[in-house]
């Protein structure tokens, strides 16, 4: 396989994604960095296998990491923030929340503040949502009967749930019946007990 652009790509993907080389490495298993190091120069390349692994890594095709000059359209990409258990309410995107960076294209990112939640729990398995998973969400404060959200709890923890409305009362259904719905009355609501913080679009599911 002619590996026409893949020591740019690695190099543009890894800064891209906030990665040093030494992280990267480790993060696939290798225990020094020189062997990106040589992919990145282009002394040494990898297996196929190990390519279609690192594409993997990246989210992107195989064929585009070997054969598409990706660095051309770093305009097109945007900078997501990854969090974790979101304490702390009112600053949600601070800098101190932020575990890491993920990059989406122009289509998945119009106006607004977005972000992905780092899945923590089993809650919500039978919606395809397991632990370890990345959930990319639109900051918001409302939300649609029965859509999936991110919702602060008490100020402190961040939680998902589908999010059901019936009567005054909120309702934050698990999908997983070893759960309970937690359900909020209009009193609770007032006082901030539970505040919607976002809309989840869609999860990036990990292997």
């Amino acid at each position: 396989m002619e590996m026409m652009y893949f020591k740019e790509n690695v190099r543009f993907l890894r800064k891209l994604k906030g990665k040093s080389q030494n992280e990267f490495a480790d993060d696939l298993g290798y225990k020094s960095f020189t062997t990106v190091q040589k992919w990145e120069d282009g002394t040494s390349y990898p297996s196929l296998p190990v390519v279609s692994q690192i594409a993997d890594y990246f989210q992107v095709s195989l064929e585009m990491l070997v054969y598409a000059n990706l660095s051309s359209i770093k305009s097109h990409l945007h900078q997501v923030p990854v969090l974790g258990t979101v304490r702390t309410g009112p600053g949600i995107l601070a800098v101190e929340n932020i575990q890491g960076w993920e990059y989406v294209p122009d289509s998945e990112k119009g106006s607004g503040e977005y972000f992905y939640l780092s899945v923590v729990g089993d809650s919500m398995i039978n919606a395809r949502i397991m632990e370890g998973d990345l959930l990319y969400c639109r900051k918001q404060s409302t939300i649609e009967h029965n859509e999936i959200a991110v919702v602060l709890m008490d100020g402190e923890e961040a939680t998902c749930k589908r999010v059901l409305f019936k009567d005054d009362q909120i309702v934050l259904q698990p999908e997983n019946p070893d759960y309970e719905p937690m359900v909020f009355t209009q009193e609770e609501i007032n006082q901030g007990k539970v505040k919607i913080i976002g809309k989840v679009l869609h999860n990036k599911i990990k292997f």
